[in-house]
C-alpha cells in the first residue's frame, strides 16, 4: 500500500512537470512534428493524472498530499528549476534541441520509475500502468530523436519483447 501510493504521488509530480514543459514545445516548437508531439505528451500525461487521482480517491478515501521539494529532487528525470528556465530562455533557432534533450531526460526518469513499479509485488492495475507508461515514454523519447518507419516498429518491439527500460 505505502509503495503504491508514493508511486502515484511520485507520478503524478512526474508528469505535472512533464506537462508543464511540453506545454512550452507546443508554444514554441519550430518543427511541427515536435510540436505535435508534445501536445500528445500533454493529453496522454493528463489522462493518466485523473487516473492515479481517481485511484487514489477510490482506494485511499482521502485527498492526494503534494510532494515535498525533497521528493521531487530525489525523483528520477525531475528537472531542477535552473532547468526549466534554460528550456524557457533558449533562442528560437535552438529551442527544439534543448527541449528534446530535456524532456528526453524527463522521460527516462519516469521510465526508471515505472520500471520500479512494474517489477513491484504492487497493485495489478497500477502495475500494469507503470508497464504502459515506461513503454509510452520510451516511445516518445524515439519520437523526438526522429525514429521513424520500420526501423521505429523493430525498436519498440524488441524493447517490449526484451522488456528493456532506456
Amino acid at each position: 500500500r505505502d509503495a503504491d501510493q508514493t508511486y502515484i504521488r511520485h507520478m503524478t509530480a512526474h508528469h505535472a512537470q512533464g506537462i508543464e514543459l511540453a506545454r512550452i514545445a507546443v508554444e514554441r516548437a519550430q518543427g511541427p512534428h515536435l510540436r505535435k508531439l508534445a501536445m500528445l505528451m500533454v493529453a496522454s500525461q493528463a489522462g493518466e493524472i485523473r487516473i492515479f487521482e481517481n485511484w487514489w480517491l477510490s482506494w485511499f478515501d482521502t485527498e492526494m498530499p503534494d510532494c515535498s521539494t525533497e521528493e521531487r529532487a530525489a525523483m528520477p528525470g525531475f528537472l531542477a528549476q535552473a532547468e526549466m528556465r534554460q528550456v524557457k530562455a533558449a533562442p528560437a533557432d535552438r529551442f527544439d534541441a534543448v527541449f528534446v534533450e530535456t524532456m528526453s531526460k524527463h522521460h527516462m526518469g519516469a521510465a526508471r520509475m515505472a520500471d520500479r513499479m512494474w517489477r513491484s509485488g504492487g497493485d495489478p492495475r497500477l502495475r500494469l500502468m507503470a508497464h504502459a507508461i515506461r513503454h509510452a515514454q520510451q516511445g516518445e523519447i524515439a519520437l523526438m530523436h526522429d525514429a521513424s518507419g520500420i526501423s521505429a516498429v523493430a525498436t519498440a518491439v524488441r524493447n517490449m519483447l526484451a522488456d528493456n527500460v532506456n
